[in-house]
C-alpha cells in the first residue's frame, strides 16, 4: 500500500540537513566577510605607509639646501621613537643666511583601545650651525598621516650612510658618487618574512664634500 507524505523521522532528518546547510553557508559568508574586511584594511594600511614614505622623501631632500654640510642631517629620537632631523637655508640671497631646522618623527598614542601612529613634521625655533642638529628643543609643527597599528613598535626607521649608490644624485667631488643617503624602512603590520619591510633609498643631493 503506497504511503502519502513524509514520516516524522523523515521531516526531522530533512530539517537537520537544512540547518546544517544553513550553518555552513553562514560560516562561509562570515569567513568571506572577514577576508574582505582584512584585505581592505591591509590595502588602506599599505597606502598610508607608502604615502608616509613619499612625504618623508619629499621633506628630507631639502637637507643641506644652501649649506651642503654633512652635519646638516642626522638621525635621533623624538617622543622615544626614531626620527630624522635636517637643516637648510630658507633664502639663499639673504645676508646673513637664515637657517631652518626641520624633522620628522613618530608619535604613538592609544585611542579607543587601538595604537595610533602619527607621522609628524617637527621644527626647532633656534636653528644655527654651532650646535648638533639633533640637540635643542624640538616641537611638533603638524601631523602628516595617522596609521592604526596593533603594537607600539615604531613603523619607520632611518639609517644614514655614505651614498655609494646614489649617483648621479648627490654627486661627490672626489669619486662621482653620492655623499650621503638615507635608507628608509617601513614595517608592514600583517606580514612577516621578506615582505614585512618596505625600503626606499633617499639620495641627499644637496649634501656636498667638505
Amino acid at each position: 500500500m503506497p504511503k502519502n507524505g513524509f514520516t516524522i523521522i523523515e521531516l526531522l532528518v530533512g530539517i537537520v540537513i537544512a540547518m546544517l546547510c544553513m550553518v555552513t553557508m553562514l560560516m562561509l559568508f562570515k569567513q568571506l566577510t572577514q577576508v574582505s574586511v582584512s584585505s581592505t584594511q591591509d590595502a588602506e594600511y599599505d597606502a598610508q605607509l607608502q604615502s608616509g614614505m613619499l612625504t618623508i622623501q619629499k621633506y628630507v631632500q631639502n637637507a643641506g639646501f644652501g649649506s651642503g654640510q654633512q652635519s646638516d642631517i642626522d638621525s635621533g629620537t623624538y617622543s622615544g621613537n626614531p626620527a630624522i632631523f635636517w637643516r637648510s637655508v630658507k633664502e639663499i640671497n639673504t645676508t646673513p643666511l637664515s637657517y631652518e631646522c626641520k624633522g620628522i618623527g613618530e608619535v604613538v598614542t592609544t585611542e579607543d583601545g587601538q595604537k595610533i601612529h602619527r607621522l609628524v613634521l617637527l621644527k626647532k625655533t633656534a636653528c644655527g650651525t654651532t650646535e648638533a642638529i639633533t640637540s635643542g628643543t624640538w616641537e611638533k609643527d603638524q601631523s602628516i598621516i595617522a596609521i592604526r597599528n596593533s603594537t607600539a613598535t615604531p613603523i619607520y626607521q632611518y639609517a644614514i650612510t655614505s651614498g655609494t649608490g646614489c649617483s648621479p644624485f648627490g654627486i661627490e667631488k672626489a669619486s662621482g658618487t653620492g655623499l650621503k643617503q638615507i635608507t628608509l624602512t617601513a614595517t608592514r603590520q600583517y606580514m612577516t618574512g621578506i615582505g614585512q619591510n618596505i625600503q626606499n633609498v633617499i639620495c641627499l643631493n644637496n649634501i656636498t664634500s667638505t
